[in-house]
């Protein structure tokens, strides 16, 4: 497959623009895509916004290209837009989390056991904003288990990220408080620990992250 231009990179894949309204996720190591693209065609029958599927294979994944920011590139030009989007993140996490996961879908090792549909990497970085409405990208590391798993997973990844800059490390904590009131405090703070802990088994994690997640474990 012909690559186009290269559109991102995050810690794991980059994404091409194949310039015919589809964009291919590769994988920089060897990794199989098919349960990714399973669940999101399963999803998108549920009516949850995911890209729609064309082609899986491998470690490529071809699916649409949706136009616009993601939720992180709007926070930065709009700031005075953080309490609404902290709290469209809660809803549509909330939404994904009481979606009853299909059979099929694994546990991973260290998530809590439950029921329902987990993302696990869900920031605002992988909601873009389109036309159409927000849209969920990156299901890589989705489970099924316990919705306040997710959700503490979500409060984890949001605090404890690199920020540069006194500004965004004040939008940091702010959006974080926002978001955990939006999706409930309590159930955020009973999984809290836990998904700390799994977070540090990622070998992406820098090393000032890790040592905020300890933090967190510790208490």
């Amino acid at each position: 497959m012909e690559l186009g231009r290269l559109l991102a990179s995050g810690r794991a894949a980059d994404v091409y623009d194949l310039g015919d309204g589809t964009v291919l996720r590769r994988y920089r190591v060897r990794h199989d895509v098919t349960d990714e693209a399973r669940l999101m065609s399963w999803l998108a029958d549920q009516g949850y916004p995911v890209p729609v599927v064309h082609h899986a294979e491998g470690r490529d994944l071809v699916m649409d290209k949706i136009a616009g920011p993601t939720m992180l590139e709007d926070l930065q030009r709009k700031p005075w837009r953080l309490v609404a989007h902290a709290r469209l993140l809660a809803r549509l996490q909330g939404r994904l989390n009481a979606v009853t996961a299909p059979e099929w879908l694994p546990v991973r090792a260290g998530v809590t056991a439950g029921t329902a549909v987990l993302h696990l990497d869900f920031h605002p970085m992988n909601v873009i904003l389109s036309d159409a409405g927000p849209i969920v990208i990156d299901w890589t590391n989705a489970s099924r288990g316990e919705g306040s798993f997710d959700a503490a997973m979500t409060a984890v990844l949001v605090s404890t990220s690199e920020i540069a800059g006194v500004r965004d490390r004040v939008g940091q904590r702010l959006f974080t408080a926002l978001f955990s009131v939006s999706r409930g405090r309590c159930e955020i703070s009973r999984s809290l620990a836990a998904a700390a802990t799994y977070r540090l088994d990622d070998v992406n994690v820098t090393d000032s992250e890790r040592e905020r997640l300890r933090h967190l474990v510790d208490g």
